[in-house]
């Protein structure tokens, strides 16, 4: 242990007792350097200047928050006291022995006492700070020889995730009492602050994820990052990579996060505004706070030449497709609420995205809400934050007759403030909602605010003459997408689709081509490489229906000749002989007059 008289030396001539150790020593040089050896006391900061350095801290301060009441109830009258101190030494909060709190306040040893090695040379809060290790000084280890007269432990706490120095948990007491465990305690309690800590960065994460739902539920599938406080990632869509380009960009803004997320969410944003190119950033906020940040690639803007373009090619794949888009187009250019009712895969979010496109609308967003995820506290929420419908393009609720009741008569106070903003409505819907209506199964009121016209689309069993032609136009899409390789079709592949039903129709139909091109080695596709339940329409159902209309044709024209085969043959337009092996086959008695 360092004495008096070894303090004494190095200061006067600078002799190194081997009782100092190497840690000791290196600090009294840092601060030999520095002209603080004749203070009496640590600097302090003002009351101004302390609300707003607890302030910086104070998610530190919540997380030691159970630290703090815990040390309070075990060091009352144990002459220790318990200091929470920020990264830069400045003493945050203090509990513990009464007594010994009002003796520390000589040294300023108490809330607004800067102890960085800097403003006060050795002592175990500066210098855990400079080493990011525990110390302990004792008395005369102290630089300043008005601070000899007590003894510290201090341990640094982290931030979880990134290993960032936040600030120093420090058990102090006087020099002249004896004190065994306060290394230890001081660790411990370390420990549960970051325990706390971490905790706190769950539940920030929890919330995170309520965003992103709710932001998916509104903004659809758009490629986007949200990533936490320490710029680690929490979600990223699988097609974000891919178009956001600026690796360099996203790494720097990774780095950055850490230290401006404790600021306002005004402040980290002007920060970070525009740091990658081509997306949104949105700093994302709970109780005022910031916790995260969400990166969205941002939306390219509908050039005057290209409106109308998208739903005239849509049209081109046969008479009902055309005439249900030639109606889009003319809806696009008014303000009309549209009702696009459908069967699953028909393509309602597709041509909802094409009218949008094609209107007056495309340069705002596309807010797509899945109404059967809503509840009413969350809807209630963003309602009174006014979350919906702001940015002036296109609000899409998507199956709003499988919304709540309590949930549809909110919408409706989402679609006034949308609509009174100049947000165009579009609705869709698997279910016919007048007949809904009509059930007392929707609102009425809410069905007149969204079918200002309805747009229906055929499933693709009732338009199989559009079936050849949307499958190429899916392949040809599908290749623009992939690797520019289009999968081709036999013609008894060919006529195996096009004899579908398709339940699933457009959906079944792009997922179907996705199979077949990642399966394929060559990308030409016969009867024999689709799965079962085309091969079985296309041999075995088509062929059955095929033999029962010539048998019955076959005994139509039996019948219509009195059972004369010969003029029977005649009227069939085939040979004698073939009109007997076919009744034959089709087990058919031949009649006794021949």
């Amino acid at each position: 242990m360092v004495r008096k008289a070894d303090w004494e030396d190095f200061m006067a001539v600078g002799r190194v007792s081997p009782n100092i150790r190497h840690e000791i020593l290196e600090s009294w040089k840092r601060s030999g350097r520095r002209p603080v050896s004749q203070m009496t006391c640590a600097p302090i900061l003002g009351d101004e200047d302390l609300a707003r350095q607890r302030a910086m801290a104070r998610r530190l301060r919540r997380g030691a928050q159970a630290a703090l009441n815990r040390a309070g109830r075990l060091l009352n009258k144990s002459g220790d006291i318990f200091l929470l101190c920020d990264g830069s030494g400045v003493v945050l909060d203090a509990v513990g022995d009464s007594c010994t709190l009002e003796r520390a306040g000589e040294n300023h040893l108490h809330l607004g006492g800067q102890w960085s090695e800097e403003a006060i040379g050795t002592n175990a809060i500066g210098t855990a700070i400079h080493l990011g290790v525990p110390v302990m000084i004792r008395e005369a280890e102290h630089y300043c020889e008005a601070i000899q007269r007590w003894n510290c432990a201090a341990t640094p706490v982290r931030e979880p995730g990134t290993g960032r120095l936040l600030g120093v948990v420090d058990i102090s007491w006087p020099g002249d009492m004896a004190q065994t465990n306060a290394a230890a305690l001081s660790s411990a309690l370390a420990l549960q602050v970051e325990t706390e800590l971490t905790r706190m960065v769950s539940r920030e994460r929890e919330a995170l994820m309520e965003h992103l739902h709710l932001r998916r539920l509104r903004r659809g599938n758009e490629p986007m990052l949200i990533m936490d406080r320490s710029g680690a990632d929490v979600f990223s869509t699988q097609d974000f990579a891919r178009f956001c380009e600026d690796d360099a960009a996203l790494s720097w803004l990774r780095g950055q996060i850490p230290d401006l997320i404790d600021q306002s969410p005004e402040r980290i944003a002007e920060a970070l505004s525009d740091c990658v190119h081509g997306t949104d950033l949105e700093v994302i906020e709970k109780e005022g706070e910031a916790i995260g940040v969400m990166i969205a690639l941002r939306r390219r803007k509908a050039q005057a030449t290209d409106v109308g373009a998208e739903l005239a090619r849509i049209g081109q794949v046969g008479e009902v497709t055309a005439r249900l888009c030639a109606q889009a187009q003319k809806l696009a250019g008014t303000m009309i609420p549209i009702l696009i009712e459908g069967e699953t895969g028909t393509g309602k979010t597709y041509l909802a995205e094409a009218i949008h496109r094609a209107s007056g609308q495309a340069e705002g967003p596309f807010e797509l809400i899945d109404c059967a995820e809503l509840t009413e506290a969350g809807l209630r929420e963003h309602i009174a934050a006014d979350r919906f419908g702001t940015g002036g393009g296109v609000l899409c609720l998507n199956s709003p007759g499988a919304a709540l009741p309590v949930v549809q008569k909110l919408l409706l106070t989402v679609l006034e403030r949308a609509e009174a903003r100049g947000t165009r409505i579009i609705s869709m819907s698997m279910r016919t909602l007048y007949d809904e209506m009509q059930k007392d199964a929707f609102r009425s009121d809410l069905y007149y605010r969204i079918a200002g016209v309805r747009l229906q689309i055929p499933p693709l069993r009732e338009r199989p003459e559009e079936i050849a032609p949307l499958l190429r136009q899916l392949v040809q899409r599908h290749g623009a997408r992939q690797d520019g390789r289009e999968i081709r079709f036999t013609s008894g592949a060919m006529a195996a689709l096009e004899s579908y039903t398709w339940p699933g129709n457009l959906r079944e139909m792009d997922n179907l081509i996705a199979a077949l091109d990642a399966l394929s080695p060559t990308g030409l596709i016969d009867d024999r490489t689709l799965p079962p339940e085309f091969r079985q329409r296309s041999r075995g159902d088509r062929a059955d229906t095929l033999r029962e209309v010539e048998r019955a044709e076959i005994l139509g024209a039996v019948a219509a000749e009195d059972g004369n085969l010969s003029r029977a043959a005649r009227r069939l337009g085939i040979a004698r002989s073939t009109l007997y092996l076919k009744l034959d086959s089709y087990g058919i008695a031949r009649p006794q007059k021949a």
